[in-house]
């Protein structure tokens, strides 16, 4: 398994290509993993930029949420034993909000980026690099974290 500077280092190297948020993620927290497949990053694409460039939930966070299920997802339906595998999902969501104040991308960038007027803005003040990119980072370290605290 890669270490977490390791992966965030990854991250970042996705983000500079200009993958997308939730691919850098992703990409990043499978290969850490030891995870490779053609259909990442394809299973990512659709969550950048808030699902879709919606707005919505930080695809930095989804990526991230799509990489602890690698380790922390279900292959079946089964009586839970412990913890339900979401819950790494909601304490990734909590780590991010505790460090950003929130995960939806309007809030974060201060924009709103499904208005085409905003999203002119987000490009013209370079905040795929001056913002989004700490987020993937972020998340990334985040997810990282959680996957060498639960084993």
């Amino acid at each position: 398994m890669l270490s977490k500077e390791e992966t965030i280092k990854l991250a970042d190297s996705y983000a500079s290509q200009r993958f997308l948020c939730s691919e850098s993620c992703l990409m990043a927290l499978a290969r850490c993993q030891g995870v490779e497949s053609p259909l990442i990053p394809r299973i990512a694409t659709g969550f950048g930029a808030g699902v879709g460039r919606s707005g919505e939930t930080c695809g930095a966070v989804t990526g991230a949420v799509m990489g602890l299920s690698i380790r922390y997802g279900r292959d079946r339906v089964e009586p839970v034993k412990d913890r339900r595998p979401y819950w790494y999902a909601t304490e990734l969501l909590g780590r991010f909000r505790a460090e950003h104040g929130e995960i939806r991308c309007p809030a974060l960038l201060g924009l709103d980026i499904a208005k085409p007027e905003d999203y002119e803005e987000f490009n013209r003040r370079n905040l795929w690099v001056n913002n989004c990119t700490r987020y993937i980072l972020s998340a990334t370290g985040i997810a990282r974290d959680i996957i060498e605290e639960n084993g």
